[in-house]
């Protein structure tokens, strides 16, 4: 069979988007305690502003790193579980409200959240994702978490 990978957990997957979100908080604040033209409210608000924001970084890379590691390291110490077949049960996101997915494969119930800062496979369709109803697929997963996405040619 000739199968193409459209999803593999590595380090194009990492949540960057969400570790990134105070950066502009950071800088932010080290432009106001920076150029504070002489007044020491615009000093404290920076230094209040940068440190907030350098706290919610450090506490996102916290969260975000081990959970990639780990989820990185079962893939690719070949600890994950196959399911090979096509596509049913096909549920999609609605256009409004939860963004959740699900689809059966070989009788095995895969859902996942479009937005949750996660490595593992989050593509809904509203972000042009690979999973339609039919398709024949091969998923590579462990614990919840579809760490390939392989498509049938």
């Amino acid at each position: 069979m000739n199968y193409q990978t459209e999803f593999e957990i590595g380090f194009r997957s990492f949540p960057w988007r969400a570790l990134m979100h105070p950066v502009p908080f950071i800088v932010i604040g080290v432009l106001l305690f920076r150029f504070r033209k002489g007044k020491q409210i615009y000093q404290a608000a920076g230094l209040i502003v940068a440190a907030m924001a350098t706290l919610f970084f450090l506490l996102l890379a916290v969260s975000l790193v081990p959970n990639y590691v780990k989820l990185r390291h079962t893939y690719t110490s070949g600890n994950s579980s196959v399911a090979e077949g096509v596509i049913e049960n096909f549920k999609p996101a609605p256009y409004l409200g939860t963004a959740r997915e699900s689809f059966d494969v070989q009788g095995i119930n895969f859902s996942y959240n479009a937005l949750n800062p996660t490595p593992c496979f989050h593509n809904a369709p509203f972000h042009k994702g690979p999973i339609r109803p039919g398709l024949a697929v091969r998923i590579y997963y462990k614990d919840g978490c579809i760490q390939r996405v392989d498509i049938r040619r």
